[in-house]
């Protein structure tokens, strides 16, 4: 049985715009299996890029544009998508477009998730992406990136009626860049700024293992979207919004993709 690395599942994803013509990463998305179906999980400020440009991930081919039905809420016209604390999006992938990414990647086995209740029902969690910063073009015309995990404790009620959250509907963690520290030595180091990691996984680490490094431990439990960098908070999504969101598309049919 392959033994499984979460950071198999973690995708890049890259834009393709004319004006300027280029290619650039802008985000993360986590590759998974749910009902045996292939999904790729992101933000919604990820997907609202395609109005901009061809969204992009690595397969078997190279960069290729993504396959499969997107969702993502929508907002009222009013509000701007940088007050949008659900920012959610999904693709259910085409399946033969899915085999193509396992080339790099791997989907995440859904028995790794867990639909929490509250964000306070977990102590400390991992916020897992690509950051842009890492994004590099190589001199024969190839795109690399590098995954980074940002770990810290969930913030407090206090932190939460601040900032108009709910640890039913938000994952808030504490962490600042500047007091920052490798969990395995304590030495103090600058992390790479999360812009990138946007859509990235946020894992929940069991009670008594929380500076664990064994990866086969923590669930997913959410998706990354915001952080607060004056503020010292990562904001993120639960799981189970986007499992709510997928079973209306299911009943939908995906718009006819297989």
């Amino acid at each position: 049985m392959k033994e499984y690395d979460p950071y198999d599942s973690m995708v890049p994803i890259y834009i393709k715009t004319d004006v300027p013509k280029r290619i650039k990463q802008i985000g993360t998305g986590v590759f998974i299996d749910m009902y045996n179906e292939p999904f790729l999980l992101t933000a919604a400020h990820v997907t609202d890029d395609l109005k901009n440009g061809e969204l992009l991930v690595p397969t078997l081919h190279g960069l290729s544009p993504i396959e499969g039905y997107m969702a993502h809420i929508d907002l009222p016209p009013e509000t701007p998508r940088s007050k949008d604390y659900t920012d959610i999006a999904y693709y259910r992938l085409e399946t033969n477009f899915a085999r193509t990414l396992c080339h790099q990647f791997w989907p995440f086995p859904q028995n790794r998730t867990e639909l929490i209740m509250s964000a306070h029902d977990i102590s400390v969690y991992s916020i897992t992406g690509y950051p842009a910063s890492k994004s590099k073009k190589n001199r024969e015309g190839s795109h690399t990136s590098e995954i980074f995990s940002y770990r810290g404790v969930v913030a407090s009620d206090e932190i939460y009626e601040k900032y108009g959250l709910d640890p039913e509907n938000n994952i808030v963690v504490n962490f600042s860049k500047k007091r920052s520290m490798k969990p395995d030595t304590g030495e103090m180091y600058l992390p790479s700024n999360p812009s990138g990691a946007s859509g990235g996984a946020i894992f929940g680490w069991p009670n008594g293992y929380e500076l664990s490094e064994d990866w086969s431990l923590p669930k997913l439990v959410g998706i990354f979207h915001t952080f607060k960098e004056k503020e010292g908070i990562m904001i993120g999504t639960p799981l189970i919004s986007i499992v709510s969101a997928i079973s209306l598309g299911k009943m939908k049919g995906y718009g006819g993709v297989t």
